[in-house]
């Protein structure tokens, strides 16, 4: 991948936990839930519970819609 994921603080517009924002960032790069949660070292399920959760607190339609507002907030160069 070019692109790399910033490490900084989340953005107060970004009401995730950390776990979460690295989800959404694994989600930014396009990566599916299976891919993300072998990068993670956690099950599907967990990662579709992120998934809703992130959705849920964003108030985004979809991932593309939750990506788009990652790289819009630095979170993914």
């Amino acid at each position: 991948m070019s692109e790399t994921i910033r490490s900084t603080q989340l953005p107060p517009e970004l009401p995730v936990t950390s776990r979460e924002a690295q989800v959404l960032r694994h989600i930014a790069f396009g990566l599916s839930n299976r891919e993300i949660a072998k990068s993670l070292g956690i099950s599907v399920e967990t990662v579709k519970e992120h998934v809703q959760n992130i959705l849920r607190k964003t108030g985004a339609s979809d991932r593309t819609d939750v990506a788009v507002r990652a790289v819009r907030l630095g979170l993914v160069d």
